[in-house]
């Protein structure tokens, strides 16, 4: 038998998996980045959809406000302006449960125990005390790491949660929202409240 069948027989040599695994190592490094760069954008899309959802929920406690004269309901500003108002009349209502409510203000990094009336400062998401004469364009929601400002916001800081340096989201009063980054915190400033009920 030749040396060459002899070679095929026993498989791969061990300077040929080497090099194999080298390679392997070698794509992965550079792929690296573009994996960490679309995680980070898939938990923003995700604290997008859930400031959708307390969108709904919240316009829907405002619609019934105007129906039922109830005072007690509406948006933030309309239900005294702070964060425990706010989120006791959506539990009260029966417009989320304290587990869903739980589940909304967290995002990656920033997660708010299941089932309890989440505790201010562990929000992933701020919300803004907007009225029922507030500007459709202003600020509702925004991700902790962002700070809405007369400005347009501070610069984000690396190290808070969620998100860091690598982007912020922000939702309007009008329905519509947005995943933006470093570079776009001076073009989100906006008519109406600059300080979040809860931070």
């Amino acid at each position: 038998m030749s040396k060459m069948n002899r070679r095929n027989q026993a498989g791969l040599t061990l300077m040929e998996v080497v090099v194999f695994v080298i390679i392997v190592l070698v794509l992965f490094a550079l792929a690296l980045p573009s994996i960490g760069y679309q995680l980070s954008k898939f938990q923003r899309i995700w604290c997008l959809e859930n400031m959708k959802g307390l969108h709904l929920v919240t316009q829907q406690m405002a619609l019934d406000r105007d129906k039922t004269g109830n005072t007690n309901l509406g948006w933030p500003g309309d239900t005294g302006g702070t964060f425990t108002n706010w989120t006791g009349q959506l539990l009260k209502g029966g417009y989320l449960t304290t587990n869903d409510l739980s589940k909304l203000l967290s995002a990656p990094g920033r997660i708010v125990p299941l089932g309890q009336i989440p505790v201010t400062n562990t929000t992933a998401v701020l919300i803004y005390a907007v009225s029922t004469n507030s500007d459709a364009s202003t600020v509702f929601f925004s991700s902790a790491n962002f700070t809405n400002t007369p400005t347009g916001g501070d610069p984000l800081i690396s190290t808070s949660t969620p998100f860091g340096n690598k982007g912020f989201v922000v939702f309007r009063m009008g329905g519509d929202g947005g995943i933006l980054r470093q570079k776009d915190v001076g073009k989100t400033n906006t008519i109406g409240s600059y300080v979040p009920l809860c931070r």
